[in-house]
């Protein structure tokens, strides 16, 4: 047996704005009144989200960079907090450094942000839905999407496959609940993830790990990777090709 696991936000879909959206409405919920800087303090809605994107387009762009020094759920909260005192970041070790000195509840903050997230899902999931779109390669259908069709992989993707946040923080929790359900073994599993630090702590189980070069990781981790001898697929197009070679 050989399963394929594949990371939804940052792999198949572009989930950078839709992360934004719920964090920042976190964000502004467990602040208050205190917050002032970040998109004039106005809630995002369904409604005016396309505009809000246009008027803030510059602190779009910071955030955008920023996305790619994420590792866990709450990172989102430091990213929020630097774009507010509108603090300079140039790198992964800045964004660490400056997220370890924030005195701040993340476990609270981590449930903040799922409890909205979930809120918004309510409102409207295709609305919801449509604030990640798929990279634009895997939309043009030359790759990843392809892959949940038959004649691509071979196999088909039902609802009882999707893994989500219920099955741990961790994505090494994740593959071994995928061992569990499945009756494999954890070197049969073939896991592709955006976050290196995600695939660097679930290597050690004897899990066979990609890193997606076209989602929110850096030039410097896509080194770390090679370094750690962790396959990175640059691109969509080159997603099929790699597993066929390494699924043969």
């Amino acid at each position: 047996m050989k399963i394929l696991a594949v990371d939804y936000d940052g792999v198949i879909s572009d989930s950078a704005l839709k992360s934004l959206f719920i964090s920042h409405n976190a964000y502004c919920k467990y602040f208050g009144s205190e917050v002032k800087r970040n998109f004039g303090g106005e809630l995002f809605t369904f409604d005016n989200w396309e505009e809000m994107q246009k008027q803030y387009k510059k602190e779009m762009d910071y955030y955008h960079r920023l996305r790619s020094y994420i590792e866990l759920s709450g990172d989102f909260f430091a990213i929020i907090k630097i774009m507010e005192e509108q603090v300079r970041i140039k790198d992964q070790q800045e964004f660490i450094a400056y997220r370890n000195q924030l005195q701040f509840d993340y476990h609270f903050f981590r449930e903040l942000f799922f409890k909205e997230k979930e809120k918004w899902q309510k409102k409207s999931f295709r609305k919801w839905f449509f604030l990640s779109p798929v990279f634009k390669e895997v939309n043009l259908g030359e790759a990843i999407h392809r892959a949940f069709q038959p004649e691509y992989l071979g196999f088909k993707m039902d609802i009882e496959d999707i893994f989500d946040k219920n099955f741990g923080k961790h994505k090494a929790e994740h593959m071994q609940a995928i061992a569990k359900k499945y009756g494999a073994k954890l070197n049969e599993i073939y896991f592709i993830d955006d976050q290196l630090s995600y695939l660097k702590g679930t290597d050690v189980l004897g899990v066979h790990v990609f890193l997606a070069g076209w989602g929110y990781c850096t030039e410097s981790q896509k080194e770390e990777a090679k370094k750690e001898k962790i396959t990175v697929i640059e691109e969509e197009k080159d997603l099929y090709p790699v597993l066929k070679q390494a699924l043969g």
